[in-house]
């Protein structure tokens, strides 16, 4: 029922989560953006690539509270390449940790705009998240030692406008390497993905999900970890390998959630920081954590500026870049100005079609038709990338024109019928 095709035809996907994004994140015309996916983590790659899988979540794990997890925290958030959600921990009243994907946009090298992130304490279901629950974040900060192309030092913090309830969780320092031997449970916890299906879907569940994995050795995670990734350093890292049974691992959706001990007085102490997986999240894989005994000096400093107004450590600002523009991202922008901007006249459209044509490395045109009532639509988005102030900005322009459908078909004088437009 569309007057003129568009210029290419897809069919967004639904975004991840859209009630808990509506709650969490307000998305602007010109959006200011963290992995996905939902990490978000980012997107799947080939067995064998050199570019490590951000990933974090439970498989094989089992429904949970908060209770039991007091200091989780979740994280979600918007940045120029994608929308995106991570777990973290409360380490202090206004400081909460995660990974440093979390934070700095490893597509762009972008610090994500604290503006469009939102944390969400002292929740176990993400289906109906109180508002007194949801915390505003006055800055992002990414651990000074962090290493995008090698992945180490992924660690990163948020400074909350307000300080939270939720108990905080204490850090290993480097004086507990006793912490790290082989064999030690781990408590992992998460709302990512929790089973895959045999088409390779992944399920994500509103519930809090948690696990035991036990902590694997050194050299069997240099070996197990090489398939998908090169760059294991026992140092800097951790790996957990559910042998034998091989049910357990995180995954893909939640990055940043911590990897939890028990010290022998009997205190909860977050050892691991889930950075990367396997990207199938095949539980027969070892899972790779940052070591909180390495990074937990700098939180440290950073919670006694924060909270006790000690001096501000040094802040390390990544050079962005430009990213390229995928066309899935650029449908999904485009949905987001539509929607916008004509509100229930887009959101209850039928037929509602979207095809991108590449003009350059971050700039694609997109056709779109839809029709809504007795009206069909039909025009135009420009999607593109700029960098401003060392910040990735996703803008959209749009042209759409409307024109009432009986008019156009059966009056026999299509000429004569009134043609609206809207533009920005």
């Amino acid at each position: 029922m569309t007057i003129r095709p568009p210029e290419a035809n897809a069919t967004p996907g639904t975004p991840r989560r859209r009630a808990v994004v509506a709650l969490l994140v307000a998305i602007a015309l010109l959006v200011c953006l963290v992995v996905t996916g939902t990490a978000t983590a980012s997107s799947p790659k080939e067995r064998g690539s050199s570019n490590p899988e951000a990933t974090a979540s439970v498989i094989g794990g089992h429904s949970t509270e908060v209770a039991d997890f007091p200091s989780l925290a979740y994280i979600e958030g918007s940045r120029a390449t994608e929308r995106y959600s991570c777990t973290g921990t409360v380490v202090a009243p206004r400081v909460v940790l995660t990974a440093g994907h979390c934070v700095e946009d490893l597509a762009s090298s972008a610090i994500v705009e604290p503006s469009e992130i939102r944390v969400a304490t002292g929740i176990s279901n993400l289906e109906h998240i109180p508002h007194e629950k949801v915390s505003l974040v006055s800055q992002a900060l990414v651990f000074p030692g962090f290493n995008p192309a090698l992945v180490h030092g992924d660690a990163g913090l948020l400074i909350l406008s307000a300080p939270v309830a939720a108990k905080p969780i204490e850090l290993a320092t480097k004086a507990e390497s006793s912490l790290y031997g082989a064999g030690r449970k781990l408590k992992v916890a998460g709302w990512g993905i929790d089973r895959i299906d045999a088409q390779g879907r992944g399920h994500i569940p509103n519930q809090l999900q948690s696990a035991v994995v036990p902590i694997e050795a050194t050299e069997n995670c240099r070996t197990g970890v090489s398939l998908f990734y090169g760059f294991y350093e026992a140092e800097r890292q951790l790996c957990t390998l559910d042998s034998p049974n091989f049910e357990v691992t995180p995954c893909n959706g939640d990055s940043g959630g911590p990897a939890i001990a028990t010290r022998s007085d009997g205190t909860a102490v977050e050892v691991g920081i889930v950075s990367m997986g396997e990207f199938t999240c095949s539980p027969d894989s070892p899972a790779v954590y940052t070591r909180v005994d390495q990074i937990s000096g700098w939180v440290k400093h950073w919670i006694d500026a924060v909270e006790d107004g000690g001096p501000t450590p040094k802040i390390r600002v990544p050079v962005a870049h430009i990213p390229t523009l995928t066309r899935e991202r650029a449908e999904e922008l485009s949905f987001l100005v539509l929607e916008e901007a004509f509100k229930e006249r887009f959101a209850k459209g039928q037929e509602r079609t979207i095809r991108c044509v590449r003009q350059g490395k971050s700039q694609l045109k997109c056709g779109l038709t839809w029709y809504e009532g007795p009206n069909d639509y039909f025009g135009r988005v420009n999607v593109f990338y700029s960098l401003r102030h060392n910040v990735v900005l996703a803008g959209a322009h749009y042209a759409v024109h409307w024109v009432n459908d009986r008019c156009y078909f059966e009056s026999g004088d299509p000429e004569g019928c009134q043609i609206h437009s809207a533009q920005r």
